[in-house]
């Protein structure tokens, strides 16, 4: 059984197509390590842009860290489900142009590295949305 647990392992599609499964062959994405964000909700004219830089440490299905921007900087909090994550920054301004506020970020890591998605922010007026990219650093 081990050395069957071991070659599905290096090739779990092959065991699928052969009906074995190995629990835990498939494991999710690993956003450990240092983010460039880059979002923006409404348009370059009068929208909100946020580019912090979040470094982020991942347990499981769980991520924390912190996220620094050029106007905030607080807590992210949130969860990995496959390649999917949820992010939420909470901020506190650490100028006069920096508003408190919290971001919610959603996103899908695709093959190249990036994650894209959606996020809201609660300095927002309600029910707008902008899209996001994350490039790792480090």
């Amino acid at each position: 059984m081990k050395l069957l647990t071991k070659l599905c392992l290096m090739s779990f599609f092959t065991c699928t197509a052969l009906g074995f499964t190995v629990l835990g062959a498939v494991a999710g994405s690993n956003f450990a390590g240092t983010w460039a964000i880059h979002g923006l909700m409404g348009d370059e004219n009068g929208g909100m842009v946020i580019n912090p830089v979040c470094t982020l440490k991942q347990d499981g299905n769980e991520i924390h860290g912190t996220c620094k921007g050029p106007n905030g900087f607080g807590t992210a909090t949130g969860a990995v489900d496959g390649d999917k994550i949820l992010l939420t920054w909470k901020r506190a301004a650490t100028n006069s142009i920096g508003v408190d506020g919290i971001a919610t970020m959603k996103g899908t890591l695709g093959d190249d590295g990036v994650i894209r998605g959606t996020w809201t922010d609660t300095a927002a007026p309600e029910d707008v949305s902008g899209d996001w990219t994350g490039q790792k650093v480090k």
